[in-house]
């Protein structure tokens, strides 16, 4: 492993590898080198291994001779943004321990340690000292396994060459040739010729290259490929270049006709078996690969990136890969097997381990005796115990190159009996099963399979049904693909109707998919093996009884995933033992960790589990199991609120058996859990309001609404609240009914609809009014005069404050005080009252100071900034927005920072210091929702003004 030089008391070692894509890892943990741009600048800084990379140089690499005037700036964001990728905690301005500057440039400070490139280039120097061929030869291909693929993986990246990744890899390319030159000597070519198909690959017109790759294939025992490729390269030139094969090709293709014998070990026959019995075959036992197989392009390259990329040398090569039932591991195990069958001369073995039902699974025994008799032991040379067996096998596979694929494995002890022990070969193993065992003590690689993004499932049913069929009908296509949501077998089972019946239009084929409502009916077939129902149910047979409860109930869940208190509240379950019976469900991959603690199913999953719920659970239960659920948001969402907007005085639910509480302790953590329950909220509310929940939609609603406003989630603020006034005045809530239009009001408010806003509070006004609720009487005349104060009536909103003001003092609400406070003093400052205005806010902001209230004191801070800056009191407004930032970063409000940068940068800016004018508004703009657009495009506006040099508008 490659580890970084420095002071381990300097934080954990950052390593770096350029041979292929970009990659770092701090410590253990390989961390993302950032956007497309920003891996390039780091492939350059790592190809320079060391030395200097001027801004001049960056510049180039990204944008060629067309730079953007804002060019530097972006290349500077970059490498700030490395710099604390390496080093997260370093302060503003210290010098880095990875990234450092100088007058000459930026430069890694990185070692063979901790940068593959200098690794390599240690290990060529060292076999290039040796006077052992043999140990000269083994260093080189510790070497060349180091690469797994073209430099920083600029191809994917640039569109154009650039001299330093060009110079690494021919670099690269040179050492392969050397090494193949010592291995044809010593007559071990199978040992470079993976590495010398990659670089011939890559450069299919370098002669050198291809009459090295004849030789090694003639050499290996594949002389037919050597031919082969020998007329595909005369084609190749003719066509291209126009030109036949140069001297060396054509002496190197003689030379194959002439010697075209396969190496072998000295002393042995071809054909002898290393048992001593019988005689070796080459077995080929992979499963048709599929006639059509597409897309999964990203995958194939990952694994072989796993395959090719592993740098211990003598390691047996394992690759897992791992996925929900139907997602297509079989099929892309044994394309890549295909893929890879060359690189593996000695046979492939194939094995369905049956893991998946716990009464029929394989014995490792019983497939070791399958997989001896496949390699030509005979049956009376195989021993009967398991364990003699094992060493028979990996004895049989100790000098022979073999891929192996294990099918459908239950668990690691399944495999392990399995692994050969030599390096040569390599095992694929297929599993809808956890198998971190295997990582943990094998090294085994996890390629975890996703369900297919729309383009390729889209190409996948156009390859099945033919793309006459399938274009002719594009809007059915792109139904069938969602309807499908990227499970390929589901995708292949609907293929496989259409063709059944080639006169209907694909049309038809989405209306009985539409007409199944979600349900699997559509998806039904008589081959088991590919039936969705059946492959679903055998991962839901295996489950336990408290598992298969729970992977039912979530079908009662309408979000799109679900964190584990939701899960035990749901099931009226402890939260260990949710989590236990989660983590069952996850093995099974009924259920996968979308994100950290937060666990969903497939679309399909989901709707065998409704199935499963209906007949299997009563009536009584599912409800008991639904009110459970919406009584754990109610009580979450409410204990997340009072740290945000505690005067919306949403009742309190009562605790309730079963129902697991959670109590964030500050407003960040409020903050977080609103943020990643967001989609989950909106959702429970539109539940509750569709099955009658009204009064529970409402309440919920209020809890979130604070979030909505100080994150900025107006325009979805605006579509959930409007969902729950409507059903309250459908229901005939008058309570609800006022609450959701003061709601409404303030999100279009927020969204400038000013007028619109106005007539919603005053309708809920006169309900409040006539329902004697006076705290929210002087709530909405507060939300009355900012809105009065917003459109120019400076007299309503004086009036409308004032009257809330008093309300407020009577039930001695201090918050709502507050709040009135620093609205009216922003009205008295436009009606002429300056003096009264500062009194009337400092009055609020020392009320938010003894309630210790995070955010009424920033929002304080940020009123009484933006009047000093009118004042032109630019030391005083400075101040107050620094105050206002740093309480905004305690208590985690985003629009609350947004708003203290933009007035830092103004005060820098009309203190005539452009950089500081820059970095607030940059932070600005970072922190700044996509969803304002109005917002965006005002710091925009601000940043061009650097540019154009003219006074920003404050």
């Amino acid at each position: 492993m490659l580890m970084g030089a420095g002071n381990p008391d300097d934080g954990p070692p950052v390593r770096f590898a350029v041979l292929g894509p970009v990659q770092v890892w701090r410590g253990e943990r390989e961390v993302d080198p950032g956007s497309r741009q920003q891996r390039l600048i780091l492939a350059l800084l790592l190809a320079r291994a060391g030395r200097p990379v001027g801004i001049t140089d960056f510049v180039t690499l990204l944008w060629d001779e067309r730079p953007p005037r804002s060019a530097v700036n972006i290349v500077h964001l970059h490498l700030g943004s490395l710099r604390r990728l390496f080093e997260p905690d370093l302060r503003p301005r210290t010098p880095g321990r990875w990234l450092a500057s100088d007058a000459a440039g930026y430069r890694m400070m990185v070692d063979a340690h901790g940068l593959d490139l200098l690794r390599f280039r240690d290990l060529v120097r060292r076999a290039r000292e040796t006077d052992d061929p043999a140990q000269a030869l083994t260093t080189y291909v510790q070497a060349l396994e180091l690469s797994r693929g073209p430099c920083g993986g600029a191809p994917d990246l640039l569109g154009r060459p650039v001299a330093d990744f060009e110079s690494v890899d021919d670099e690269y390319a040179d050492l392969v040739g050397e090494a193949t030159d010592l291995a044809l000597r010593a007559g071990t070519a199978r040992l470079v010729l993976p590495m010398l198909r990659r670089v011939a690959a890559q450069r299919p017109l370098d002669e050198a290259v291809q009459a090295r790759l004849l030789l090694t294939l003639s050499a290996a025992g594949q002389q037919a490929e050597a031919i082969a490729l020998y007329q595909e390269l005369r084609s190749r030139l003719s066509d291209d270049l126009g030109i036949d094969p140069g001297r060396e090709l054509q002496e190197a293709y003689r030379t194959v006709l002439r010697h075209g014998a396969p190496e072998m070990a000295p002393g042995r026959r071809p054909d002898e078996s290393p048992s001593g019995g019988g005689f070796l075959v080459s077995p080929a036992q992979l499963p048709p690969d599929l006639p059509h197989f597409t897309g999964r392009q990203d995958s194939l390259r990952r694994a072989l990136a796993l395959i090719h990329g592993r740098t211990a040398a003598g390691a047996l090569r394992i690759v897992v890969i791992e996925g929900i039932p139907g997602v297509g591991k079989t099929s892309l195990a044994t394309h890549l097997g295909y893929r890879l069958a060359d690189e593996f001369p000695d046979g492939q073995l194939y094995a369905d381990l049956r893991g998946l039902d716990p009464d029929a699974a394989l014995p490792p025994g019983e497939v070791l005796q399958a997989f001896l008799h496949a390699l030509g032991v005979r049956g009376p040379d195989i021993p009967t115990s398991d364990l003699a067996r094992s060493g028979l096998y990996r004895s049989v596979l100790a000098e022979r190159r073999v891929l192996i694929v294990l099918d459908n494995v239950r668990d690691a002890d399944q495999v392990r009996p399995l692994l050969p022990g030599a390096p040569g070969s390599l095992v694929l193993v297929t599993s809808r099963y956890c198998l971190a065992g295997l990582a943990a003590t094998h090294g085994a690689h996890v390629l975890a399979l996703d369900v297919l993004p729309d383009d390729e499932a889209r190409e996948l049913v156009v390859s099945r049904v033919g793309s006459t069929h399938a274009l002719a009908d594009r809007k059915a296509l792109d139904e069938i693909v969602d309807r499908c949501a990227g499970l390929p077998l589901a995708l292949a089972v609907v293929a496989a109707r259409a063709l059944a019946h080639p006169e209907q239009r694909l049309s038809a084929v989405a209306a009985e998919l539409r007409d199944a409502q979600g349900g699997l009916d559509a998806f039904g077939i008589e081959d088991s093996d590919s039936d969705l129902r059946a492959i679903f149910s055998w991962s839901y047979r295996g489950l336990s009884p408290s598992a298969a409860r729970l992977f039912r109930l979530l079908a009662l869940h309408p979000g799109p995933d679900v964190t584990l208190p939701a899960a035990a509240s749901l099931a009226g379950l402890a939260v260990q033992d949710a989590a236990d019976v989660v983590e069952e469900l996850a093995r099974s991959r009924l259920v996968t960790e979308r994100r950290s603690g937060r666990y969903g199913a497939h679309d399909l999953i989901a709707a065998y589990a409704r199935e499963l719920l209906a007949g299997a659970d009563s009536g009584a239960e599912r409800d008991a199991a639904a009110d459970r659920l919406l009584r754990y948001y109610r009580r979450a969402a409410h204990a997340a609120n009072r740290h945000i907007n505690p005067e919306i005085d949403a009742e309190s639910p009562a605790a309730y058996d079963g129902v697991v509480d959670e109590n964030p302790t500050d407003a960040r953590e409020a903050v977080e859990w609103f943020a990643a329950e967001r989609d989950v909220l909106k959702a429970v509310m539109r539940q509750a309001n569709d099955s009658g929940r009204v009064y529970d939609a409402w309440q919920l609603e209020l809890t979130v609404q604070g979030f909505y406003q100080r994150d900025g989630w107006w325009q979805e603020w605006a579509t959930v609240v409007r969902e729950c006034l409507d059903a309250a005045e459908g229901a005939g809530d008058s309570a609800g009914t006022a609450n959701m239009l003061r709601s409404l009001a303030g999100a279009r408010f927020y969204l400038g609809d000013s007028a619109a806003a106005l007539t919603l509070l005053d309708r809920a006004l006169a309900i409040f009014v006539e329902l004697g609720d006076a705290s929210r009487e002087s709530l909405t005349l507060r939300n009355l005069g900012e809105v009065s104060f917003a459109v120019g009536d400076h007299d309503r909103s004086v009036s409308c404050l004032h009257q809330a003001l008093r309300i407020a003092e009577s039930l001695g609400e201090q918050v709502a005080q507050v709040d009135v406070l620093s609205r009216l003093a922003d009205t008295q400052y436009e009606l002429g009252d300056r003096a009264e205005s500062f009194r009337t806010i400092g009055r609020a902001l020392a009320m938010s100071e003894q309630l210790d209230h995070g955010v009424r004191r920033s929002q304080c801070h940020l009123r009484r900034a933006n009047l000093y800056l009118r004042e032109r009191r630019y030391a005083e407004s400075l101040a107050d927005f620094a105050a206002a930032d740093e309480l905004a970063v305690a208590v985690g409000g985003r629009v609350l920072r947004v708003r203290a940068n933009l007035g830092l940068g103004d005060i820098a800016y009309a203190m005539d210091d452009r950089p500081a004018a820059r970095t607030a508004w940059l932070v600005a703009l970072s922190l700044a929702n996509d969803t304002d657009r109005d917002q965006e495009a005002a710091i925009r506006r601000r940043l061009a003004k650097l540019r154009d040099d003219t006074p920003p508008d404050v």
